[in-house]
């Protein structure tokens, strides 16, 4: 019987943790998806805004893209894996869910935790995203932090 996070499945030693490759593949199509949004923000709001403000210095410009980029990745990442799909877009279409320890969604709150934690596994030299390679759970650093797993959308129930 196949079974699902969402449908209350608890992973267990023998549960197919998604690996390095799948979730990188899964991060560039979901890097595509934030880095349009990106630009649908960046080239409308100055549209409309530009009127009212007039025109920023370069500073601002960079300081107000840097931010728009830090919410629009944060809220993609964390509203798409705490929601009921428990998945972003490049994760869905790899068969990917992101779950709690017992297979559980996550909160947004776990999946806030989970995206600046990211913050921890780029320092130093991307090491916390190298230890998917060699963890039993296939885990991040930034999994470890928020306490979730990457498993793959069907499992195999041995019942």
């Amino acid at each position: 019987m196949t079974t699902t996070a969402a449908e209350g499945m608890t992973p267990t030693p023998e549960a197919q943790y998604a690996g390095f490759s799948k979730r990188l593949l899964a991060f560039f199509v979901d890097l595509a998806v934030t880095s349009l949004i990106f630009f649908a923000f960046a080239v409308i709001l100055p549209i409309l805004l530009g009127p009212k403000f007039g025109v920023p210095s370069g500073g601002v410009i960079l300081a107000f893209a840097a931010v728009l980029w830090l919410v629009i990745t944060w809220l993609y990442w964390a509203l798409m894996e705490s929601s009921s799909r428990q998945s972003t877009v490049g994760k869905d279409l790899l068969g990917i869910l992101v779950t709690d320890s017992g297979g559980k969604r996550i909160s947004f709150a776990k999946a806030t935790l989970r995206y600046f934690g990211k913050i921890a596994s780029v320092l130093p030299a991307l090491a916390g995203f190298f230890m998917i390679g060699f963890t039993a759970r296939k885990q991040g650093l930034h999994d470890l932090i928020s306490g979730s797993l990457v498993v793959m959308k069907h499992q195999q129930n041995a019942s």
